[in-house]
């Protein structure tokens, strides 16, 4: 596969992982001077502080760490090496072990 046609699949699926999270979430959209901006909605809410594994679109790994913070862009993880800033449209999936 080449390079043009992974990129157009990433961008697929990340809308629809998008609009999946939206609908899922109750996202509130905020038009602010012509630019939209989204209030994070109760579906990651309900997971901040908690221990989860962070899986990426590129494919090279994952981040392991404390979610505890996210908005329409980024998502915060505090990890052993420190805290790490996600671009969300990179992000394939969270996982969060069951304790």
């Amino acid at each position: 596969m080449d390079v043009a046609t992974m990129a157009a699949i990433n961008s697929i699926n990340t809308m629809n992982l998008m609009v999946a999270m939206q609908l899922e979430a109750n996202a509130i959209f905020v038009v602010n001077d012509g630019k939209e901006y989204e209030k994070m909605g109760t579906l990651l809410e309900q997971y901040m502080g908690k221990e989860c594994v962070v899986s990426l679109f590129n494919e090279v790994g994952a981040i392991k760490g404390k979610l505890m913070d996210g908005d329409a862009q980024w998502l915060k993880v505090e990890t052993k090496k420190g805290t790490q800033l996600i671009n969300r449209n990179m992000v394939r999936n969270i996982t969060f072990e069951n304790k």
